[in-house]
């Protein structure tokens, strides 16, 4: 086999693995819930055609209505559209790249998509940034076959309106992105116009207009049906200093500044010859031109989150992280003309081994963690931004119970907490995986004590979780090997100077767990615990 193939092959393999290690155990968190929330208390003829005042993606979420109507909604079910989307990423793009760059740049590319913290969380996780991610440069790609090339033109146009138009379908804010391909080249077409030469432009109106139709066919009936859904969305936020410099270390996947400051170093020096060499930056570069015009002046929500305004602006990931290989190149060939290639191998790998060393994901990567997704690892990359690390330290209570379990093998138990909080800012199971070494799922009181509770799901066999159990349902307890019961007790929480008693409306609960699991093994003022 080619040794470069070998390469690409092996970082591939690594990169997959890192998106892989414990995926199966991702409990459903945060935003993810926006899709389930849609499945529980609306039907296909509400959530097609309206894009919620909580953000959820319309495609996915009909997927997943077909799921769990079909076999039983689970969190693999979620999430393997994005995990397919990332893997195709992982070896696809590296392998454009070394037809324009050479296979140095592409495998360095490789490797820093393979470690690419944002890149990682994102292909596990049930919201469309991966998938869009993989459209929107594949639109890119497919537009420049279809303009530059006479061979498989059709095909590659198809390519493109059906590419452009699910991107757009699935998160509206990558509408900029798609169609910046054929802005792009409409600057030369109406050049050629002016001269006389209608070929161009009429190329370009023979894939537009079957594109935008498909488009408006998709998201104009929402659009229509509730402007409200989007208009209550605008208006709210912009980006700050601190946004603009914490986005680079979400990007970059660095925790210090020297790391982004060397990345960001070696991305200018090879910007010039990216902008040169790779054609797709180009165009790409106009798309997220576009997109950060429309966030301006659109102001969505939460823009002013370092992480918000990265995952909106996601393509821009790739290009930075393609730059800085490039620039790291470009040293080491300076390096090997003057001193030979084995000294220049160390410059060629410093952005990636610079990266690694600095990079928050290999916290994430602890065992057991069944929280990759939680705010607790992604909110913010920077060690001194840790606000909701701090916040649940000093405001959720915790039961010195749990370090007792260090006296138990790692991995041995599995233990249902309830209630579950999908906010995940006030559902503390980082800290308590942590403690104990123990995998923690959600226990869902409903069914139980109380009727459907928000950020539950109904007992029934649309919904398969894997990695949650009702309370009630003797079966699943022993099916999923559960084999402790914790009950979280309510305890005052002071925010902005107001108190708010935390699972007030689940208090009686703990009486209905005694009565069915019998007198608890352990009990204190914050917890109660019930061995099965």
């Amino acid at each position: 086999m080619n040794v470069r193939i070998f390469s690409l092959a092996m970082i591939f393999l690594f990169g997959a693995w890192l998106r892989l290690d414990q995926f199966a155990y991702q409990v459903v968190t945060d935003d993810e819930w926006h899709a389930l929330i849609q499945l529980v208390k609306h039907s296909p003829q509400q959530f097609l055609l309206s894009f919620g005042v909580a953000d959820y993606s319309i495609p996915l979420t009909f997927l997943y209505w077909n799921e769990a109507n079909w076999f039983g909604l689970s969190e693999m079910g979620m999430r393997w559209p994005m995990m397919l989307a990332s893997l195709l990423t992982l070896i696809l793009f590296p392998i454009w790249v070394s037809r324009h760059l050479g296979w140095r740049v592409a495998l360095v590319f490789a490797l820093l998509l393979s470690v690419s913290p944002l890149l990682v969380s994102y292909s596990r996780n049930a919201r469309p940034y991966a998938l869009t991610l993989f459209l929107g440069y594949l639109a890119h790609y497919a537009f420049s076959r279809y303009w530059n090339r006479h061979e498989g033109r059709t095909a590659s146009g198809v390519i493109y309106g059906l590419s452009a138009a699910l991107a757009s379908w699935l998160h509206l804010i990558s509408l900029p992105f798609v169609v910046a391909p054929i802005l792009h080249a409409s600057f030369s077409a109406i050049g050629e116009w002016r001269k006389g030469n209608f070929v161009p432009i009429r190329r370009i109106a023979f894939l537009t207009v079957p594109t935008a139709l498909l488009i408006a066919l998709l998201i104009l009936p929402p659009l229509l049906n509730d402007p409200g859904a989007l208009l209550n969305k605008s208006g709210s936020d912009l980006p700050n200093v601190d946004t603009l410099i914490g986005v680079w270390h979400t990007w970059l996947g660095a925790t210090s500044v020297p790391a982004v400051l060397v990345c960001l170093g070696l991305a200018m020096l090879g910007g010039a010859r990216l902008w040169k060499e790779a054609p797709l930056a180009r165009s790409a570069t106009l798309g997220l031109l576009l997109t950060l015009i429309f966030l301006l002046l659109s102001r969505p929500a939460w823009i002013h989150n370092p992480l918000t305004l990265g995952r909106y602006l996601l393509p821009a990931i790739v290009l930075l992280l393609l730059a800085v290989a490039t620039g790291a190149e470009a040293l080491a060939s300076r390096i090997e003309r003057k001193w030979g290639s084995v000294p220049s191998i160390p410059f060629l790998l410093f952005p990636v081994i610079l990266l690694i060393v600095s990079s928050p994901l290999w916290e994430t990567m602890r065992r057991p963690n069944s929280y990759t997704l939680h705010s607790y690892f992604q909110v913010d990359y920077r060690y001194d931004h840790q606000v909701v690390r701090e916040n649940m330290r000093t405001r959720i209570p915790l039961s010195s119970w749990w370090e007792t379990l260090k006296n138990v093998p790692a991995e041995s138990m599995l233990i249902a907490v309830a209630p579950y909080n999908y906010f995940s800012p006030k559902w503390d199971a980082p800290r308590w995986e942590q403690l104990s070494r123990q995998r923690i799922i959600p226990g869902f009181l409903t069914g139980l004590c109380v009727g459907q509770r928000d950020g539950e799901l109904p007992d029934d066999r649309r919904f398969a979780m894997r990695n949650a159990v009702h309370l009630n349902d003797a079966m699943a307890l022993r099916r999923k090997k559960v084999d402790s019961i914790v009950f979280q007790k309510p305890y005052l929480d002071s925010l902005g100077g107001r108190a708010e008693l935390i699972g007030s409306d689940t208090a009686h609960c703990l009486d209905v767990l005694r009565a069915r699991f019998g007198k608890p093994i352990y009990e204190d003022d914050k917890i109660a615990v019930f061995d099965l």
